[in-house]
């Protein structure tokens, strides 16, 4: 019998992609493995962590532990090896002691990013090998030696012997990306019904990042600071068999998409592509942390052609501390105005990206600095720091003070929450997780996105405390969904709980979203109080409150409500969706709207971190329409 060997991967959301890597390591092996021929690889892929279960019940005891067996009887090694991210540590680890639990003989070797300080797996976890930096080459040479386990002359590879671990020398990376084979020569794209198997592939062009930001892994660890580029006939080639197998989304797996001058010739394949086929639907990537000319050609083209879900402007940090301990000081991004500006005025879907919790920044910085990205882009997205293994910062965790909670109780397998450091105490760092679950909830969950974004645009009151403010007016009628804790008695912890369980408190608000809207408004009104407002603003404020009211996302099914609203809501919502404080004379007289609501929230979709398509398409009703009109009124709080 053929050597079995199994490869274990698994999707960072819910949503289908491909093995690709995975793939790659078996495409490779079947290239230049000098026992290719003798060895089957089977790829096993989880698209969520409900799947493991049933798989290790109805196929692993019961279809692949006896091909195990046999393989051991007949003096034949078989190998488990599984791609580890921070998405699927914590699960896989778990499915490994199963595996080594249900047969002691058999070897495990991981790879990937998140095993890269292999300390924390070898001798702790029952593995018998790490994969270190690039892996197709160091996987084939292990896997070629794996019946002999003579592996000290193997590069990139660590194990343990003799109780001890041994750390073989580093693998230089490979410079000729041509002569790795394509993962998809050996990845089933269609069913035997002809439909897609995936509905999105992650492909590399590209490896590398010339940046070594503190807090990523890519420039400074397995990648390395040089980019170097796969083949454009190999793209294309490998392009055109996604497409013809009409799976809908390409994903880069790129760092910096748009810093070679190839990438303009990616973008053309792919725009012609969709020219003549209509797919992909998306073409999303990671961007260039240089805003130049060929990155801004790039951005038009592909939203020319409908293929640009979002331009993200990777800034993570406008303090100055955390950008110079980041290695991120002197990076052109950080001139972002002119480029939010340019892109906006192109009708582009821009984004900035910040990121809480890196070693240099405080929550007053954090939150002035939010004020003002509000105030210029369409769009923040918000991530919270995880100290990532293979990082500056976590080896530097001890000199900056680096406190850590585990991500989700699991452990270092799963990752690990920054909460503190020599620049915020945890107190401090936990208030920041709570402001994110506001900012997710108000803003990207779109509750209050208009409200929010004028009095960043108004700049007298400070916008992002008001979020927490609110957030913790609501957990007074919300919290139980949460947290046991009343709000005024909540430990750094529970703020934490809120965070991780955002999407249950989202979807809580919507049960009766006039109160929702009563409480927001009593919090809306203490805050404007408490900063001395005028009764102009006060007006004003609640002229968005009703808008937000009028245009949040609803429970249920689609439905088609009429609302009256003060100001001129066309000139008002222009200005704001073009990032502009609306005239004066915006804010006389009436307006009537028919509201289409597309529903779904708590049945579609349970996640505030996405919710903007639920949000109501809006008309404004010609006077003498005669529909009737429902006026906006918010219930009191209590």
């Amino acid at each position: 019998m053929k050597r079995p060997v199994w490869l274990f991967s698994m999707d960072s959301e819910r949503f289908s992609a491909a093995p690709m890597t995975t793939g790659g390591l078996k495409s490779c092996f079947q290239q230049y493995g000098e026992t290719a021929a003798d060895t089957e690889i089977s790829l096993v892929h989880f698209i969520v962590r409900e799947e493991i279960d049933p798989w290790f019940t109805e196929n692993w005891l019961k279809d692949c532990l006896p091909t195990v067996r046999e393989a051991l009887a007949a003096g034949i090694q078989p190998v488990v090896g599984f791609s580890v991210y921070t998405w699927n540590a914590a699960e896989f680890i778990d499915l490994i002691r199963r595996i080594r639990q249900s047969c002691p003989e058999i070897w495990i070797i991981l790879g990937g990013p998140h095993v890269q300080q292999v300390e924390d797996y070898l001798l702790v976890d029952p593995i018998d090998a790490v994969v270190m930096g690039e892996g197709e080459f160091t996987f084939v040479e292990w896997l070629d030696t794996a019946h002999l386990k003579s592996w000290r002359d193997i590069q990139g590879l660590a194990f343990v012997e003799d109780g001890k671990i041994v750390k073989n020398a580093s693998r230089p990376r490979t410079l000729d990306l041509s002569v790795f084979p394509s993962a998809l020569d050996v990845i089933p794209l269609t069913g035997d019904d002809g439909k897609p198997l995936y509905e999105s592939v992650a492909y590399e062009t590209s490896r590398g990042c010339p940046f070594k930001c503190s807090f990523c892994e890519w420039g400074t660890g397995m990648l390395g600071t040089k980019i170097y580029q796969f083949p454009l006939e190999r793209i294309r080639s490998d392009w055109e068999k996604i497409i013809a197998a009409g799976i809908a989304n390409i994903w880069l797996a790129d760092s910096n998409f748009g810093a070679l001058k190839e990438d303009i010739e990616k973008t053309r394949i792919v725009c012609e592509l969709k020219d003549k086929t209509g797919l992909p639907s998306t073409f999303a990537t990671s961007w260039s942390k240089k805003h130049n000319p060929r990155v801004q050609e790039i951005v038009l083209m592909l939203n020319q052609h409908g293929l640009l879900p979002h331009y993200q402007l990777a800034l993570q940090t406008l303090t100055p501390l955390a950008l110079e301990l980041s290695n991120r000081k002197n990076m052109a991004a950080n001139e972002y105005e002119p480029i939010a500006k340019a892109m906006a005025e192109a009708g582009v879907p821009i984004a900035a990206e910040l990121i809480w919790g890196l070693p240099g920044d405080n929550l007053a910085d954090f939150e002035r600095n939010l004020d003002k990205l509000i105030a210029t882009f369409p769009n923040v997205n918000i991530f919270t720091y995880n100290l990532l293994p293979g990082t500056e910062f976590y080896e530097r965790r001890f000199e900056y003070k680096i406190e850590t909670v585990p991500v989700a109780g699991y452990g270092r397998a799963k990752g690990e929450y920054v909460i503190g450091c020599h620049t915020f105490s945890v107190e401090e760092g936990l208030e920041g997780y709570f402001l994110i679950a506001a900012h997710m909830v108000l803003v990207h969950g779109t509750l209050l996105p208009f409200t929010i974004r004028y009095l960043a645009l108004e700049a007298s009151i400070p916008a992002s405390p008001l979020m927490r403010a609110i957030l913790k007016k609501l957990l007074e009628h919300f919290g139980e969904i949460i947290t046991a804790s009343p709000v005024n008695e909540m430990t750094v912890h529970d703020k934490l709980k809120v965070y991780e369980n955002r999407a249950e408190l989202y979807v809580a608000l919507f049960d009766d979203i006039a109160a929702t809207f009563g409480i927001i408004r009593e919090a809306v009104h203490e805050w404007l109080r408490s900063h001395g407002a005028g009764e102009e603003l006060y007006r004003r404020v609640d002229l968005m409150l009703a808008l937000d009211l009028a245009l949040c996302p609803r429970k249920g099914n689609p439905s088609v409500e009429f609302h009256q609203v003060e100001g001129d809501a066309r000139c008002i919502i222009k200005a704001l969706e073009a990032m502009d404080l609306p005239d004066s004379k915006a804010f006389e007289g009436f307006s009537e709207l028919q509201v289409d609501y597309p529903g779904g929230v708590g049945t579609v979709l349970k996640d505030p971190d996405g919710g903007s398509w639920m949000r109501g398409n809006w008309t404004v009703v010609p006077p003498t329409g005669g529909n009737a009109t429902k006026v906006i009124d918010f219930v009191a709080a209590g």
